[in-house]
């Protein structure tokens, strides 16, 4: 696929992108004149340079652009309520690469205005993690995209992981190389939930045969408090001990409540799984390999991976069901 460069030095609301490769910038704004004087220009420019132009935002950035496009609105490939796309991180990341897959295959390079406003909501947080994910998952991908956060309504720690996990942000007349970045694996490691389990409350198994042990676990596993979602997290725990026992030949299991989720953690004593953002996003060049640790942390609330020359070790977090 041949790729479209253009000259740099005409881009002034892109800074140094070229149109080859992904550039990815965290705007924080606190009031709606900074919407307009970044957003407005950055999508006027895109739309001059015959390039696809996509906005996924809530209402106030929308309203700005309606009031400053009018007709042309129509012009955009995309202009969609950033409500109606929030699946769930392991979900919307792979939504977003479905959704991009024409415009790679056109050759030509585009730009997307997105506003996570998600990152409000029970879970959302965890999105940042993601952002940084695709860092390395969107790497060679010609497209800028400019993420909105507006500091009204998100908590200061948010905003300050979303400033983490941008390698650019946009410093009053251009963008910038973010002083607050971090390498992708360093901020996932920093981010993906860590804590001690109690020191008397662990459940544990060994398993060395899914053949035989299979069954065993399905019946050791404590589903009661996630009743609800009993076949998620017996799949989930599974797809990790076969990961496990396809690495090592064993997998050590344990099992906590902690605070109002159960986990259930994975070990094994292999030669330590080292792609920190493994199970992130579904392998598209073999969707075989690495779809397990995919689906196990798409289902759980939460997840975690640690691995050294020593092993690996996977922790699927699962929010127990209410109190009936």
């Amino acid at each position: 696929m041949a790729k479209a460069t253009h000259n740099a030095d005409t881009r002034a609301w892109t800074g140094g992108w070229t149109g080859e490769r992904f550039g990815h910038e965290a705007f924080v704004f606190s009031d709606d004149q900074a919407v307009r004087e970044r957003v407005v220009p950055f999508v006027e420019e895109g739309l001059a340079r015959g390039e696809p132009v996509m906005v996924v935002a809530d209402d106030t950035v929308r309203d700005v652009l309606t009031q400053h496009l009018d007709s042309r609105i129509a012009e955009l490939a995309l202009f969609a309520p950033s409500g109606s796309f929030w699946q769930g991180g392991h979900a919307t990341l792979a939504a977003y690469h479905a959704s991009m897959q024409p415009l790679l295959a056109s050759g030509r390079p585009w730009r997307i205005v997105g506003e996570p406003s998600w990152l409000a909501q029970r879970g959302g947080p965890a999105w940042s993690r993601f952002e940084a994910v695709a860092n390395e998952a969107f790497a060679d991908y010609p497209y800028y995209s400019l993420c909105l956060h507006d500091r009204r309504r998100l908590p200061a720690d948010v905003v300050d992981a979303q400033l983490r996990a941008h390698p650019m942000v946009w410093d009053g007349a251009k963008p910038a190389p973010s002083p607050d970045y971090e390498p992708t694996d360093v901020f996932l490691r920093a981010m993906e939930p860590s804590s001690s389990p109690p020191e008397h409350q662990v459940r544990r198994l060994v398993i060395d045969d899914l053949s035989d042990g299979g069954d065993a676990m399905a019946d050791w596993m404590d589903l009661h408090p996630v009743r609800s979602r009993s076949g998620s997290a017996r799949l989930a725990v599974h797809e990790v001990v076969v990961n496990a026992i396809q690495a090592a030949g064993r997998a050590h299991v344990s099992e906590w409540h902690q605070d109002d989720h159960v986990v259930w953690e994975i070990r094994d004593e292999g030669p330590g799984l080292h792609d920190q953002t493994a199970g992130y996003m579904l392998p598209v060049h073999d969707p075989l390999s690495g779809r397990g640790l995919w689906v196990a942390r798409s289902l759980a609330d939460d997840s975690s991976l640690c691995a050294d020359g020593r092993g690996t070790t996977i922790r699927l977090m699962f929010r127990a069901d209410p109190a009936s």
